[in-house]
């Protein structure tokens, strides 16, 4: 079964925002805010929010799109 982008599932890196927060080194709650603000593409699975891999590429590039 194919994801995001036409990728197999298993090859579909999630990251929560405390690991976005370390890779990026901006504040959770910064992160939280972008998540709310649409300027970081995220999905909230359970009580967690999670970012792709290409969406995590896409606000380090400024590439974002809304």
């Amino acid at each position: 079964m194919n994801g995001i982008n036409n990728k197999p599932l298993e090859e579909i890196k999630l990251y929560t925002l405390p690991e976005v927060s370390k890779i990026t080194g901006v504040a959770y709650r910064t992160l939280q805010n972008y998540v709310k603000d649409g300027k970081i593409k995220a999905v909230k699975i359970g009580n967690k929010w999670r970012v792709t891999e290409d969406n995590l590429r896409a606000f380090l590039n400024g590439t974002q799109q809304n």
